[in-house]
């Protein structure tokens, strides 16, 4: 801040070129607007709807779909000579398909999310009243320009950067630009000494703050990007977009399976193409190609986008707005959530708390039940008369702490507009931070009573006497010791204290001067801004689930960690620091203590966006919540950014990747616990997908291996895929939730996708792999000689079936039809198991309790009857299943092989089997017969948690005994 602007009115005319009693001419404005501008705030690129499109369609996994529609039809013409049918353009069109759904749902989401956005703002305030040409005028904050003269008054927003030039009791409300939740006092003296801070620039108005109380006059200094929340919202939109986690992961798994695949088809090709005839190499290259194309998911892009989406949809009905897909996810690996404190953690709502009344310290609540003697009614009476603050529905105008006192009143009985009416001022000696005191004058039943309110060690200094128990009597310097000594009991809670007296001499009083002395002490109330009921919740549940709270606040140390100490965030001053420290340590002295750090006090939004990115650095997935103009440089930064709905700026919710509707920091929970969830349901997809295709890889390697030709055909492997596979994997993430992961502790630092997937690949690939095989010779048995002998046209062959598929002299279309027994059993099996054991493919946190919560998913149950029955359907239907699948043709099933295919559904049933009874044996052996190392481990760890619980009860105990 240039220190001229905070000097004197002649320096700061001088350097604005303005007059600061008759205001710029229209010349000057218009002079003034060439060269500044309009005073608006830089808005972020938006980027249209079929750019968004086009980008989804450019990420990896797409990429590779598309390269694989692609080759799935080149393949068919290099195979065939150049000749092609209509039928060889299906699984393009499928894939192409798949590829458009997602980029369609990514993009809506992304769109939908702006709008819900756009409908949220909130800090729209377009007028101004200036001075211009030596007349008041009212004009579009837009409008206003450096030099201009403003009227500021209470309840109004402040439209641009001020000095302050002329002030009268003048409060203003920055907790959306510093995070200090208490209103500021201003005054328009110049500044002696310089500063950074921007909470202790006492003469300057900021941008988009409010005013609680009092008139002002201001000279506007900055405008537009210049100003401090124009400065913000500049670096924001300047920020590159990060990808997220799960895109990191997605993008690496298709390098991954792409790799994979390549590696895949040149090792089928050059195997098939040396151990079988070399005349059939176009056969082999499709074969080749199309299981390299058989182990790429096509499904899994739309089954991720359908799964979040399909979580985005909940999570609106949980009052959260995603703004990307990929959100949800990240929200559900966050480890450390970084939190502002004032109408996040708080209410951001003065409370009466406590109260110093009778010599004693009463609870709020309790004294308001107390009955209404003469006592009670002086002191409510001076709650709402000695008050300036104004409530009438939803609107409130006044400074914080006099809306608390009429608040409390109300509760009581006294309405502080009727009570006004009834008792009237007729005198006032307005607030002085010199006097810490304020002093009004009404009528009340035809005695006119002074009511005074201010710091209880001012007051007291000016009282002459006390009431206690409805009975006057003199105060004695024992009684002021021991009300001192409980306001700073209170104080020490982070509890603002302000004292209430009263005298009847008004009419005597020769002297105004005299009208703030000899007072009779009423009593004083302690108010704070208290903890949401639901955050104490919501912080125990995040430490449960092994995420780190961390409360980020421009409030004072003391109030920080007393409001800390309630919601169990920390209990000490040294889990504190405050931004004098803060700015003290260098880089690599933040990182060695910035994860024991709970509490940081009386930040800037530089130092927030300090301590993400150092919590970044440990390896941490980081979430950021606020409100403020001055969290949003933090959201931006964190790997998921929360921002409030209906106290955040446009500025906060521009920055955020999620936005809550209602405000509620337990909501963040929820959105946690959607979020573990869904990337639960995708790796669930992802280890389905993944572990039956290179099943099915693998079984057919194998038996292409010893057979020199492939059981199956490339409409069998996409069948499998594109019908029997996207069905069950996309059902996977519609399922219910399970609450068991949210007592799992996050992953620190990156990690694979395939992380805790070895175990349950190995079963699919093994089991299925086993199936298939056993299925193909199962089916082979039902070969006869006679029907060897006509496909090969030899009435003389006395060879055996698998003589035949490796004699290199026999053409690769008898080869083919020599194996449809097989193929179809084979068929069965690789299509029917999946659906068998799809449900039983589980991630939950079985390892954490003895108890186990069976969850259904009943879309993935109807998922698996529907994929059967498509199954069935193709096995029987004529045409489709010889012409197409190349199945063994109907008429073929007789009384000696009617047994064919429910020998296959019963081979099917084997991979569920053995999974159950494997899994039963490591669930058994892991809870019931754990080894040494393990057992010692659960027993330490069940002393800890003790110890946690039992402190935890002596923090209470001592508690309640202080209250």
């Amino acid at each position: 801040m240039d220190e001229n602007l905070l000097s004197s009115e002649p320096e700061l005319e001088k350097q604005l070129e303005t007059n600061i009693k008759q205001g710029l001419t229209t010349e000057q404005v218009e002079l003034k607007k060439t060269q500044y501008g309009l005073n608006e705030l830089p808005q972020g690129k938006m980027t249209p709807w079929y750019l968004i499109f086009l980008k989804t369609l450019i990420e990896p996994i797409l990429l590779v779909l598309m390269g694989a529609a692609v080759i799935s039809i080149v393949a068919p013409i290099i195979s065939n000579g150049g000749h092609v049918e209509a039928s060889e353009f299906i699984d393009a069109a499928v894939i192409l398909s798949i590829v458009l759904i997602d980029a369609v749902l990514e993009t809506v989401q992304t769109i939908k999310a702006r709008k819900s956005m756009d409908a949220l703002k909130s800090l729209s305030k377009p007028k101004a009243v200036v001075i211009r040409n030596d007349m008041q005028q009212e004009i579009d904050a837009s409008e206003l320009v450096p030099g201009d003269i403003v009227v500021l008054e209470a309840g109004k927003y402040i439209p641009a950067e001020l000095r302050i030039v002329e002030s009268n009791d003048l409060t203003i409300d920055e907790a959306n630009l510093t995070g200090e939740s208490l209103p500021v006092e201003k005054t328009h003296l110049p500044m002696k000494e310089t500063t950074t801070i921007l909470a202790e620039m006492k003469n300057i108005a900021f941008m988009s703050t409010f005013i609680t109380s009092g008139r002002a006059i201001g000279v506007v200094i900055k405008t537009g990007e210049n100003t401090e929340i124009g400065k913000i919202a500049k670096s924001i939109n300047e920020n590159e977009e990060e990808s997220t986690p799960l895109e990191r992961k997605l993008n690496s798994f298709t390098y991954w399976v792409s790799g994979l695949s390549f590696v895949l088809a040149i090792l089928i090709f050059t195997t098939l193409f040396f151990s079988g005839s070399k005349d059939a190499w176009a056969n082999y290259l499709m074969v080749a190609i199309t299981l390299a194309i058989g182990v790429i998911p096509e499904c899994l892009a739309a089954v991720v986008s359908i799964t979040l989406s399909i979580s985005t949809k909940k999570m609106v009905k949980q009052n959260v707005i995603i703004k990307k897909l990929q959100a949800v996810e990240t929200l559900g690996n966050v480890n450390f959530i970084c939190t502002d404190k004032t109408g996040t953690l708080t209410q951001n709502k003065m409370t009466v708390k406590k109260m110093i009344m009778d010599n004693k310290i009463l609870e709020s609540k309790e004294y308001a039940k107390e009955k209404n003697d003469n006592h009670m009614d002086l002191f409510l009476k001076a709650l709402v008369l000695c008050n300036d603050s104004v409530t009438e529905g939803n609107e409130r105008i006044g400074d914080p702490t006099e809306l608390a006192l009429v608040d409390y009143a109300e509760i009581i009985g006294y309405d502080e507009q009727d009570s006004r009416d009834v008792w009237t001022r007729i005198d006032e000696m307005p607030f002085d931070s010199e006097r810490k005191m304020m002093t009004t004058v009404n009528n009340v039943n035809g005695v006119n009573t002074a009511f005074t309110k201010g710091a209880i060690d001012q007051l007291l200094q000016r009282c002459s006497k006390i009431m206690i128990d409805n009975v006057l009597r003199d105060i004695t310097d024992e009684d002021k010791k021991v009300l001192l000594e409980m306001s700073n009991n209170l104080s020490k809670d982070a509890l603002r204290v302000l004292a209430f007296a009263y005298h009847l001499n008004y009419d005597k009083l020769e002297d105004k001067d005299d009208l703030e002395h000899d007072l009779v002490f009423l009593g004083a109330v302690g108010m704070i801004d208290p903890v949401r009921e639901t955050a104490v919740n919501a912080v125990q549940l995040a430490h449960d689930a092994g995420i780190e709270v961390v409360m980020i606040t421009g409030d004072h140390a003391v109030t920080a960690l007393a409001i800390a100490k309630e919601l169990d965030l920390a209990h000490s001053e040294y889990e504190v620091m405050s931004s004098d420290t803060l700015n003290q340590l260098d880089d690599k002295q933040l990182l060695r203590v910035i994860e024991q750090i709970k509490v940081f006090a009386r930040v800037n939004p530089e130092h927030k966006v300090r301590i993400v990115d150092a919590l970044k650095q440990k390896g941490n997935i980081t979430s950021m919540t606020g409100d403020g103009v001055n969290d949003a440089p933090s959201l931006s930064k964190a790997d998921i950014g929360v921002a409030m709905g209906i106290t955040g700026t446009d500025v906060a919710k521009q920055a955020s990747d999620i936005i809550l509707t209602d405000d509620n920091f337990e909501t963040i929970i929820k959105g946690v616990n959607e979020g573990r969830n869904v990337y639960q349901k995708i790796k669930r997809a992802i280890a389905f997908v993944i572990g039956v295709n290179l099943a099915n890889v693998l079984s057919i390697f194998i038996l292409s291996v010893i057979n020199s030709v492939s059981p199956l055909e490339a409409t069998n492997i996409l069948w499998m895929n594109l019908i029997v596979e996207s069905i069950i994997a996309l059902a996977m993430g519609m399922g219910a939730n399970d609450p068991s992961l949210m007592k799992i502790k996050p992953i620190k630092g990156k990690n694979s996708l395939f992380k805790g997937l070895g175990f349950t690949l190995f079963k699919i690939i093994l089991f299925t792999t086993i199936a298939s095989i056993g299925a193909y010779y199962f089916g082979m048995m039902f070969m006869t000689q006679e029907e060897l002998r006509v496909i090969l046209r030899n009435q003389e062959y006395n060879g055996t079936w698998h003589q035949a598929l490796r004699d290199s002299s026999i053409h690769v279309e008898d080869k083919i039809e020599i194996g449809d027994y097989g193929r179809t059993t084979m068929f069965v099996a690789i299509t029917c198991a999946p659906c068998f054991y799809a449900n039983t493919i589980k991630l939950s946190n079985w390892k954490a309790d003895k108890k186990l919560d069976l969850i259904v998913n009943k879309p993935l149950w109807l998922a698996s009857m529907l994929a059967i029955c498509l199954n069935l359907i193709a096995i029987f239907i004529p045409g489709f299943n010889d012409k197409i699948l190349n199945l063994t043709e109907v008429t073929k099933y007789n009384s000696t092989n009617w047994y064919l295919i429910p020998g296959a559904f019963a081979i099917a049933l084997f991979p569920v089997i053995f999974m159950l009874i494997l899994d039963g044996v490591v669930y058994a052996t892991y809870h019931y017969k754990p080894d040494p190392w393990r057992r010692n481990r659960i027993l330490a760890q069940e002393l800890v948690e003790l110890d946690i619980i039992k402190e935890k009860q002596k923090r209470k105990s001592k508690k309640k005994v202080n209250q």
